[in-house]
């Protein structure tokens, strides 16, 4: 084997590492918030457990191969994680579908055991596949190499990234993108593996591939897949869009509508249609201006037109529905009707439409996502766009005249902070507890009101509800409404973050059980390593910890984090890269003074975030502008990152192979630490602001700790 050969093995196969690893990632990333009902906190445990054991496998890496033979293992962990992802998107629903029923409902810790048994094949082969190829570089060259393979494997994160975000995903599906990687994946192994004489190797890989297609064309693993998420429920639509799994059943005669597994709603649901509707309508004279946040297709509108309304402003973020509403309503009878696709966030920040009454159809604020529609600052808005005595409805869960502990804080906040805004709210519970809004008086006589106005109604008349019970049941909840709770903000999501506690009590889960698992696991990684892997740590918990913290206030800021994590992710890789392998060089001299300011640098980032936080709540800015200044944020704190790692590997006086497996593997370590430690602790119990600075303060604390090797 040649020396040029040796450096070109190097390089094609390091850029094909990252770009699978991140093809991998996303599309793992996309399938594990379909599964859990989009709950934001997954991003945290999946990227956690993925450095994690990817941090791991670089630590086995230097166990593997030696001068003779690393090549080879090279080119044949190469050929097996070629077709591990499809395996393990595989694997992860017929497994998930076979420990969890549908309904069931799933504890943080299955989330974090899950991940992990899932991920380990795919990162633990890419840890070590990382190992190899930094010895091999270094060994070739006779030069520590590690922050350029580092790059390198970066740069093929970036290559990755741009092409599953900005075409995959637009144009096929799930198993379909995943067979493109593989057969990519599988050219270059081929490849590499017929220059290096491994011709059985490739041929062996090509027989599989073969395969592998026969399998992926004649059986549609996209619909075996989501069909078991809907046991005895026929499939009439699905669509996987950049902005989740949108699906139609149909069960009987009911049609059921799920976005990312979460049931949105049911046709022939007339006592829910109803309430949704009348419950809110009835408390206005004379309403003609009304603005409906999601609710279309179960027949809300037909609900609607039974009043004099002059106008009705349907605002939806995903596409889907505006696709299924243009087939299914009646351009006659909804002439009204106005679709708007738009976050309702910033639809209200540019209409100068007056509203008489706001419907807001949509789940309880169980994500970030969702939780940014029943905020103060999103009352705020709307109230901007109120007419003057105007109603605001929304629901939560049904209490049923009861309401444990946790029920009673989520139900306190939601009332709370409505009524921070308006002066009456009223609690009626029907089949959800529906909360109606106004500045004006409302009333609970919802039936009489009915008659008297002729409204055509099925469930909600006389026959079948009673105002005077109604009356008793909502006076009996307004008693045990808590005044002492917080309001719920943007930046300090206490509903999501008392929500994320609700559901590890179920579970009865003690919550230090995941920090102390992290800190035995990173802490006897870290207390061996000397002062300047314990830096890389440090880096690698502040880098990961930001990024993911700016994924959450994307969400809060926009409401599409689905579609756009694959981008932030796709933008940081690329950051490494640069930081990695450029930013050294901008240095006269690589020394543990410089490393120490980039440390500070990072804390000094961190420290800062808060106060653009504050800034993008309160100024207004272009939407387009403030996607710019959060791509520019990941990609100056991933720069700092890259930068770290490649002066920590080139003033470290270790061998090759230690320096590639303690620096990589501390790392991921620290950035695995940082995820689960920021998701699972610091937003749910400090929000935003304060997980952003105890993120700085635990970077410069290691800094001041370690002032001297």
């Amino acid at each position: 084997m040649t020396r040029n050969y040796q450096i070109k093995l190097v390089k094609p196969g390091i850029i094909m590492l990252g770009f699978i690893a991140i093809a991998t990632q996303i599309i793992l990333l996309r399938e594990f918030l379909t599964l859990f009902s989009g709950n934001e906190l997954v991003i945290g445990i999946l990227l956690a457990n993925w450095m994690l054991l990817t941090g791991f496998g670089a630590y086995l890496g230097k166990f593997i191969g030696n001068k003779g033979n690393r090549a080879q293992w090279i080119l044949t962990l190469l050929g097996i994680l070629a077709f591990i992802p499809i395996v393990t998107v595989l694997v992860l629903h017929y497994a998930w579908y076979s420990l969890f029923l549908p309904g069931m409902m799933a504890g943080i810790l299955h989330v974090f055991y899950y991940s992990l048994i899932i991920l380990f094949p795919f990162c633990v082969i890419s840890g070590i596949l990382f190992t190899l190829f930094a010895q091999e570089e270094s060994i070739i060259t006779n030069k520590n190499r590690i922050g350029d393979v580092y790059a390198w494997e970066s740069l093929g994160s970036l290559i990755g990234g741009i092409i599953i975000n900005f075409i995959l995903i637009w144009i096929s599906t799930t198993f379909q993108s995943l067979y493109i990687v593989m057969v990519v994946v599988v050219m270059i192994t081929v490849f590499l593996s017929v220059k290096n004489d491994q011709y059985v190797k490739s041929g062996l890989i090509i027989i599989v591939t073969f395969i592998s297609g026969y399998f992926f064309i004649n059986e549609d693993l996209d619909k075996k897949v989501r069909e078991m998420a809907f046991p005895s429920q026929k499939i009439t639509y699905i669509s996987d869009s950049p902005f989740g799994v949108f699906a139609i059943t149909e069960q009987g005669d009911q049609l059921n509508y799920y976005e990312n597994n979460i049931l949105m709603a049911s046709s022939g649901d007339i006592i829910t249609k109803e309430e949704s509707v009348h419950l809110a309508m009835v408390q206005h004279k004379n309403p003609k201006m009304v603005l409906v946040l999601s609710g279309l297709i179960p027949g809300i509108m037909e609900e609607v037109s039974e009043y004099e309304v002059n106008r009705v402003d349907y605002v939806d973020i995903n596409p889907e529905i505006f696709k299924i509403a243009k087939h299914t309503l009646n351009p006659e009878q909804y002439q009204t009707l106005n679709l708007i696709e738009s976050d309702p966030a910033r639809f209200l920040r540019r209409t100068n439409n007056k509203y008489d009454i706001v419907l807001i159809n949509l789940p309880k604020p169980s994500t970030i996502q969702l939780n940014r529609y029943y905020t103060k600052e999103f009352f705020q808005l709307l109230k901007e766009n109120l007419n003057k005595n105007a109603v605001v409805s929304l629901s939560m869960p049904s209490s049923a005249n009861y309401l444990s502990d946790e029920a009673k804080k989520l139900l306190s906040i939601i009332f709370k902070t409505l009524n921070s805004e308006f002066k009456n709210v009223l609690i009626l519970p029907a089949s959800k507890d529906f909360l109606i809004a106004s500045d004006n008086d409302l009333t609970y006589k919802i039936a009489e009101t009915i008659e008297y106005l002729n409204i055509p109604t099925e469930y909600v008349n006389s026959y079948y509800f009673d105002d005077y019970l109604l009356e008793s049941r909502s006076k009996h909840l307004h008693q045990q409404i808590d005044h002492s709770v917080l309001v719920n903000q943007d930046f300090s999501p206490i509903f999501y973050q008392s929500q994320i506690q609700l559901w590890m009590s179920h579970f009865n889960i003690k919550y230090w059980i995941p920090a102390l698992f992290i800190l035995l696991f990173s802490g006897f990684f870290f207390l061996k390593a000397d002062t300047i892997y314990k830096g890389v740590f440090a880096a690698g918990f502040a880098g990961t910890s930001i990024e993911i913290l700016l994924l959450l206030v994307f969400q809060v800021a926009f409401g599409y984090v689905y579609a756009v994590a694959g981008i932030f992710i796709m933008i940081f890789m690329g950051g490494l890269a640069y930081g990695s392998y450029y930013f050294p060089k901008l240095l006269k001299e690589i020394d543990l003074l410089r490393f120490k300011y980039l440390q500070t640098a990072i804390s000094v980032f961190a420290f800062l975030l808060p106060i653009v936080f504050i800034l993008i709540k309160n100024i207004e800015i272009p939407d387009v502008i403030q996607f710019i200044i959060f791509a520019m944020l990941v990609l100056i704190i991933s720069i700092l990152t890259g930068a770290v790692f490649s002066v920590a590997s080139k003033i470290s006086q270790k061998d090759y192979g230690n320096i590639a497996s303690s620096a990589y593997g501390l790392d991921l370590l620290g950035a695995a630490a940082g995820a689960l430690i920021l998701t699972i602790y610091l937003i749910p119990l400090f929000g935003f602001i304060w997980s952003a600075l105890i993120t700085g303060l635990f970077n410069l604390t290691l800094v001041m700790i370690s002032k001297s090797r």
